[in-house]
């Protein structure tokens, strides 16, 4: 069994998918995760507290600048 490198990209990416699965209304927080998802998969930073001072930066987004 090969085994796969986690980058913190796709441990954030299945993070957000446990949460879509575990909703009442899958719709509703997948809707509220789509821009997420696209800044994570277009972002060229080396790790998640990078990408959070790069959120807050770029898009002016404090929530997820914020989050731990």
């Amino acid at each position: 069994m090969k085994e796969e490198i986690k980058t913190w990209q796709s441990k954030r990416i299945n993070a957000i998918n446990r949460k879509i699965k575990n909703c009442a209304n899958k719709q509703a927080m997948t809707e509220n995760y789509i821009d997420e998802h696209w800044r994570i998969c277009n972002s060229q930073a080396r790790d998640k507290e990078e990408y959070k001072a790069q959120c807050e930066h770029e898009y002016n987004d404090y929530v997820n600048a914020c989050l731990e």
